[in-house]
């Protein structure tokens, strides 16, 4: 999978790091649910853009600090887009047997409209592959407790439910929210094909 830096003409000292596949990457077939067993699958990923991050609920640092980050971009962006390109945030947790009844809440916690869904392995693998992400289950320790580690990149989905670009925390929300206006701009330019 080929990236490119798509550059963006902000101040030396807002971050954005984001990259955008040379060619848009296809996502396949899958069904996650969230805590209420309401699906949700690869068709929830047309139609508009989507930012999907993968993680876990008890992560101690790097997924509160991307779903406030997301928060904050999302917000910026919707400044520089129209309302129906405002980009939907989906929080995966790779962890089920622990998070399934509590993922929704976890991504409301960081605001009412993230979406936070799980679901069977083998269907967390699929879009873990296709968004060349990962994450791996650590030993658990005596009491049971285990670590996940696991990618901290977002990934920027467009409406056609194709594979665009990534984002790489800790990431500037304005410098965020053009680097993905500027996406959607070419994106209807058709020039990431």
């Amino acid at each position: 999978m080929a990236f490119a830096a798509l550059a963006c003409a902000v101040p030396a000292a807002a971050q954005v790091q984001g990259v955008m596949l040379d060619a848009p990457a296809p996502i396949p077939a899958f069904t996650l649910h969230d805590e209420y067993g309401v699906p949700f699958s690869d068709t929830d990923l047309t139609g508009r853009w989507t930012l999907v991050m993968f993680g876990f609920n008890s992560c101690p640092d790097v997924c509160q600090f991307t779903l406030g980050n997301l928060d904050a971009a999302v917000s910026e962006t919707a400044i520089r887009v129209r309302p129906d390109n405002v980009p939907k945030v989906v929080f995966v947790s790779v962890d089920p047997d622990r998070d399934a009844p509590y993922v929704t809440g976890y991504a409301e916690y960081f605001h009412p409209d993230f979406r936070g869904v799980t679901g069977a392995r083998k269907d967390i693998d699929a879009l873990i592959e296709a968004t060349d992400s990962f994450y791996r289950l650590m030993p658990a320790d005596a009491q049971g407790w285990y670590d996940v580690q696991h990618s901290s990149s977002v990934s920027v989905i467009g409406p056609d439910g194709m594979l665009y670009a990534k984002l790489q925390p800790p990431f500037d929300p304005g410098a965020t929210a053009e680097f993905l206006a500027r996406l959607q701009i070419e994106y209807r330019r058709g020039l990431p094909k």
